[in-house]
């Protein structure tokens, strides 16, 4: 009886123990713990360890504004503020242990929940924590302040690139046995007879002439476009498009050829059939 009683003592110690230590302990940087008031738990029969070996901090003073609820211990000697390292007795200070005690009547002024601040000035830098005292069951024990060099990355999210959306030149429509409707890719009307501007003899209207080629070459192309003779985007069509230009800037028929490198017989086609 005796001896199952032992091993059920022992079962219990090891299961509080694996319990105590799945404690997790709380991680924040130097900047982060320099910047910002992070309020620190101390759970009654606990207590709460503030580390800080990570950042390679010699800790030199301690202050708790107000003592009446909690003491402190240290894992080396404090060392003079003013001294350095080798003037620490009993080794350099890198850890605090902060636990509640019972109150003592101090005469100083107390918060209502208990809490006060806790100053730790080290080599090189000073570090202020809320402390509050609590009870149950801890979310935490242990307090480490790591370097930001410590810091991990940001983690960069894998996004699905989205599609690309490339514009296709248009097709030519399919061959149906029925009117085509006009093509309303080119916004340019075609021009009327009454609007093809021949010059009568003796009278100088190369302006009027050469827009109106630019209007006929314009609809001439449409139409090889519609027909499927030239397509949208080729080559071609878009040496078309420079003579078009060309040709509404100004310049003579042979001039428009000449600089947009389109072929004449090309070009005398859909003049033509811009003109019909």
């Amino acid at each position: 009886m005796l001896k199952k009683t032992t091993i059920i003592a022992a079962f219990l110690i090891l299961t509080s123990a694996a319990k105590a230590t799945a404690i997790p302990a709380r991680t924040v940087y130097e900047n982060d713990a320099n910047s910002s008031a992070i309020e620190l738990k101390v759970w009654k029969g606990y207590g709460l360890t503030i580390n800080l070996m990570s950042t390679g901090e010699t800790i030199k003073q301690v202050w708790i504004g107000d003592p009446s609820r909690f003491a402190f211990t240290s894992n080396g000697g404090l060392c003079p503020s003013s001294g350095g390292d080798s003037e620490c007795v009993g080794g350099k200070a890198t850890v605090i242990f902060l636990r509640q005690i019972d109150p003592i009547d101090f005469p100083v002024s107390t918060s209502g929940d208990g809490s006060t601040q806790i100053t730790l000035l080290t080599s090189q830098k000073q570090y202020q924590f809320k402390i509050v005292p609590a009870t149950g069951n801890p979310a935490y024990t242990s307090l480490v302040v790591k370097s930001d060099s410590d810091r991990p990355l940001p983690i960069t999210r894998l996004r699905t690139p989205l599609p690309v959306t490339v514009e296709k030149p248009q097709s030519a429509p399919p061959v149906v046995h029925q009117p085509s409707p006009p093509p309303q890719t080119i916004t340019v009307q075609k021009p009327q007879p009454v609007a093809v501007f021949r010059p009568n003899p003796g009278t100088t209207l190369d302006g009027a002439i050469q827009r109106n080629d630019a209007n006929a070459l314009a609809f001439g192309l449409a139409e090889a476009g519609r027909k499927g003779q030239v397509k949208p985007g080729s080559t071609t069509w878009n040496k078309v498009q420079d003579a078009i230009k060309l040709l509404r800037r100004g310049k003579t028929r042979d001039e428009a050829i000449s600089l947009s490198q389109v072929d004449k017989t090309t070009f005398n086609q859909l003049l033509e059939w811009g003109q019909l």
